[in-house]
């Protein structure tokens, strides 16, 4: 590839940054990724370099794209249809930007699982502290039965959990671990499982 990073550490914390912005409502990741796709197409083009473009998946996600966009045209309410399918590609260009840096500096991945391991043990220890107080360690209370943490009236902590938890899976079964770090994924495992169901998301249990 023709892009070039002197040091790509600032890039990785960017990214990884993602992670724990979520908790706090889409705007800053969505953001961050709008960022970055512009950077990485404005490269991409520049250096006339497509290599992260011509595989079939992505081919398949903008044709996908392509027919939301299409679908939307022919809604009732086009603009507020089109507001969600038409920059929808950005997700398959940012995918290729996050593969490219992979291919680069396999560090990312460790940042990428230590932001995660952060994040979901913060969740389960406020989740819990919730559960059991009837609100969070910020005053955040409870709404009905269903814990969400610092995601408040939002109730979407079992939808967090259930998403991230296979990257974090992943990113353990992928690394060199140190047997501590298998018995606490492990019970970090369960204290998430049982915390997905206490939030009262069906899907998200289900996922």
């Amino acid at each position: 590839s023709d892009l070039k990073y002197s040091n790509t550490a600032p890039i990785n914390l960017l990214i990884v940054s993602i992670v724990p912005f979520l908790i706090w409502g889409p705007f800053f990741p969505d953001l961050i990724i709008s960022i970055l796709t512009l950077f990485f197409l404005y490269h991409v083009f520049k250096n006339k370099d497509f290599y992260y473009f011509n595989n079939k998946p992505l081919i398949k996600f903008f044709s996908f794209c392509i027919i939301s966009i299409v679908s939307s045209l022919f809604s009732k309410d086009i603009l507020f249809s089109l507001k969600s399918s038409f920059f929808y590609f950005r997700i398959g260009v940012f995918s290729c930007y996050v593969w490219y840096l992979i291919d680069k500096d396999k560090s990312i991945l460790n940042y990428f699982y230590y932001a995660l391991i952060l994040c979901f043990s913060v969740l389960t220890i406020d989740g819990y502290y919730q559960y059991f107080n009837g609100e969070n360690l910020f005053g955040f209370k409870m709404i009905g039965s269903r814990v969400s943490s610092f995601f408040g009236e939002e109730q979407i902590m079992g939808s967090y959990l259930s998403r991230l938890f296979p990257l974090l899976f992943a990113l353990f079964i992928v690394k060199k671990k140190k047997k501590y770090e298998i018995y606490f994924i492990s019970f970090l495992f369960i204290l998430v499982e049982s915390l997905i169901f206490v939030s009262g998301e069906r899907a998200a249990f289900f996922f």
